[in-house]
């Protein structure tokens, strides 16, 4: 039988109470049903790509002691904990794909700890609203969404009980922010929003950076090696800037 991990396991990721921890598997049928009919492609992709999916924890008002919320575009009186095995199969592009998904088969926030085939596990997140085309509401549009290995984290840093405990929707997007600087933000003034985009930024300039330092070792013609050597430092001089508003001063992040 086919087990989720035990390492990065999301109760002790978020420090869960008792009172919140679950342990029941989910049907990947539950999963895909919210596809089938109008994206059966989605559907079929949920399908093969899961492996396995349990529910190991439910965030709720009376668990966490933390009150519900509800405004024109959300209700959030619980938030499902999930964890997912991903196949060997599946395509970098498609475990993406996938974490969307589950986000957006369902009409609240849900975290989300995907253990890939590498054995590496991915936290996913995502800033999300009731689908206004969905005459079920049973599902999600997703506004944001932010993946980030879970093995980075800063230890303790998403525990709920240090989180913004105004409403559960406060509770949520604190997590998505902390979660989007890998455990230790740059200022309390950062909005969930705002830490997303940044670790897009960051993560786009270390690949443009990466491929710019291979190309400028593999360039014969000196006048184009310096051009790129002139590339790299002020990618590295972006990536410091993000970094600097994304982490706090005493990260340890090394610069490429």
């Amino acid at each position: 039988m086919t087990d989720i991990p035990a390492v990065h396991d999301s109760a002790g990721l978020l420090g869960l109470p008792d009172a919140a921890c679950q342990q029941h598997r989910i049907a990947k049928k539950m999963l895909a049903a919210q596809f089938e009919d109008q994206a059966p492609a989605d559907a079929r992709l949920l399908t093969k790509a899961v492996t396995l999916a349990q529910l190991v924890g439910i965030l709720r008002p009376e668990t966490i002691q933390v009150p519900k919320y509800q405004d024109a575009e959300r209700a959030v009186v619980d938030v499902p904990v999930l964890e997912v095995l991903v196949s060997e199969k599946t395509s970098a592009a498609d475990r993406t794909r996938v974490t969307e998904l589950v986000h957006r088969s369902m009409a609240k926030p849900v975290v989300l700890l995907a253990h890939m085939p590498d054995g590496h596990t991915t936290l996913s997140l995502a800033l999300s609203h009731v689908s206004r085309t969905d005459p079920t509401q049973s599902t999600s549009v997703i506004d944001a969404h932010v993946m980030v290995p879970a093995g980075g984290i800063e230890p303790g840093a998403l525990y709920l009980d240090r989180l913004d405990r105004t409403d559960m929707w406060a509770l949520y997007r604190d997590l998505v922010r902390t979660a989007a600087a890998d455990g230790r933000p740059a200022s309390t003034a950062l909005q969930a929003v705002e830490a997303i985009a940044l670790r897009r930024r960051l993560t786009d300039l270390e690949s443009e950076l990466i491929t710019v330092v291979r190309d400028a070792k593999r360039a014969k013609n000196q006048q184009r090696r310096i051009e790129l050597n002139l590339a790299a430092r002020a990618l590295r001089a972006q990536i410091r800037h993000v970094r600097g508003n994304l982490y706090s001063t005493d990260d340890h992040h090394g610069i490429a």
